[in-house]
């Protein structure tokens, strides 16, 4: 059902509200017939979508929340998340950075609720590539990631990065001077990759 604003074609244009027989409620921007501009719909689970539209599609800048608890405010194309966006996760994790194709993909830092945090490559929802751990103490660890999987050397800071050592699955193998640990970082990789 359709209330607001038609174009000379009789097709929605402009100002209006669309209600669907399931629940979903649409108010916004329309052009052509189409969902098109700035928008808001609430689905019948109670989850919603506010932002930029083209096509019916999200499209643009826009804020989903999910009904698992998960906000996710930023760049949409074509339905998906695809670009720079910031993801806040019920259980009080968040992510900010690139996203592709509705995935986490791309260079980014992730939060985790613990205080602890990550910044890196991912890959498909997964740490790939050279990354860096903090830990909520200050220490600092890289390491070069496979699938969310510490691989090889990696090596540790200490909190005020005066002392080092050598990392192997997440365990310590020697104390290292200052200069072979920045030896060790560059081996895990550059900062950046292409994804």
């Amino acid at each position: 059902e359709y209330t607001g604003e038609y174009n000379m074609l009789q097709k929605r244009h402009g100002d209006g509200e669309l209600k669907w027989a399931n629940g979903d409620k649409y108010v916004g921007k329309f052009k052509d017939g189409f969902i098109e501009g700035r928008g808001t719909i609430s689905f019948h689970d109670g989850t919603e979508y506010s932002g930029q539209w083209k096509t019916n599609r999200f499209h643009g800048e826009g804020t989903r929340r999910f009904n698992n608890g998960n906000v996710y405010t930023g760049n949409y194309d074509s339905g998906k998340r695809q670009g720079q966006g910031r993801c806040y996760f019920a259980n009080g994790d968040m992510y900010v950075g690139d996203w592709k194709d509705d995935t986490i993909h791309g260079f980014g830092r992730y939060y985790y609720n613990n205080g602890h945090s990550f910044e890196g490559m991912f890959r498909n929802g997964k740490r790939n590539g050279r990354g860096k751990y903090q830990l909520t103490d200050g220490r600092v660890e890289i390491y070069r990631y496979v699938d969310d999987s510490r691989v090889g050397d990696g090596v540790r800071w200490s909190a005020n990065r005066k002392k080092a050592w050598r990392m192997n699955d997440g365990k310590v193998t020697k104390k290292v001077s200052i200069e072979e640990a920045a030896n060790i970082a560059k081996r895990c990789g550059p900062i950046v990759e292409e994804s």
